[in-house]
């Protein structure tokens, strides 16, 4: 079993806890399992008659925190699978409280054999399930410098965009072996030379940017969260924790659609669809953000971002 700290201290954990309502023969999943630091927390809040669903396509994160949720095995049904096959694998109405805690795990982004970080020496990889087929190295090989420039401005609003896709993508004509760091690295620096103290953060951007195209997150965002509606029962809560500006605004859009009473297209002067539609409310209107003192031990959760929904 792996150290505990290569898995990051649960972001946003006691909002989670509270906003889930949970009760002791409660009914949960939790979508983003990773090191197993909230469901540690939602299981110690079930009764015997409780039960847990936990979901992640990582096979590391599944080994790592079944060990780690040993105790509470009576409880809990892990589920290998991406969380966008939440409601192939969820009934309907079934469910008191759904959480997301999207994003990559610290675990993930520290072990460099992962190829997510951009130090060191490791070939880039960036998928979140390794078995599966196309790796950053692939995806990349195939890619456009055009389609690259969409990207990097979708998934990241990366200024500058097209300049880089087009130097990445001759860099990587040159390259007949691994794409590494330091490659991804060196066009980072040609495009920005004049933003060398803020590098790192324009790499983490570029990074963020290909992960999601290679492990099609923001599809993957939406599908789940639209079963997570159809698996909630009425009076359940739907807790989503998102790290950056494109994540957020997937969640909301996805959201907004069932937070609409009328769902009749715009240009019917008069509603026809009964107007009666509506199967989600904010249970908070803004979302809930970290602490300074929860920042300052935990760094990585200056960005986080918690929103909250109630089925109807």
């Amino acid at each position: 079993m792996k150290n505990n700290r290569s898995y990051h201290d649960p972001v946003l954990l006691q909002e989670s806890l509270k906003y889930l309502s949970i009760f002791p023969e409660g009914v949960y999943a939790d979508c983003t399992l990773g090191g197993g630091g909230h469901s540690f927390a939602i299981a110690e809040r079930l009764g015997p008659q409780g039960r847990l669903h936990c979901f992640d396509r990582d096979p590391e994160a599944i080994e790592y925190a079944s060990q780690r949720l040993a105790a509470f095995k009576a409880l809990i049904t892990f589920h290998p699978v991406p969380f966008s096959e939440l409601e192939n694998e969820i009934e309907a109405s079934f469910l008191d409280g759904i959480l997301y805690d999207l994003g990559i795990s610290s675990h993930q982004v520290d072990d460099s054999a992962r190829g997510f970080t951009f130090t060191g020496d490791q070939p880039l990889d960036l998928r979140m399930n390794q078995r599966e087929d196309t790796s950053a190295q692939g995806w990349l090989r195939q890619i456009s410098a055009e389609d690259l420039s969409k990207v990097f401005s979708l998934n990241a609003d990366l200024e500058r965009s097209n300049r880089l896709a087009f130097r990445l993508i001759e860099k990587i004509a040159t390259i007949s072996e691994d794409i590494l760091p330091r490659d991804i690295k060196s066009v980072v620096e040609s495009v920005f030379p004049d933003k060398r103290r803020d590098i790192n953060g324009i790499l983490a951007r570029v990074y963020q940017a290909i992960r999601m195209e290679v492990n099609e997150e923001l599809s993957q965002i939406e599908k789940s969260l639209r079963g997570a509606v159809s698996c909630l029962k009425t009076g359940g809560y739907l807790v989503v924790i998102s790290y950056h500006s494109v994540e957020d605004r997937c969640v909301k859009n996805t959201m907004s659609a069932f937070e609409k009473d009328c769902i009749c297209p715009e240009k019917l002067p008069v509603c026809q669809c009964g107007g009666k539609h509506r199967l989600l409310k904010k249970e908070v209107r803004k979302p809930i953000l970290p602490s300074a003192t929860e920042i300052a031990k935990n760094p990585r959760a200056r960005s986080a971002k918690l929103r909250v929904y109630k089925k109807i």
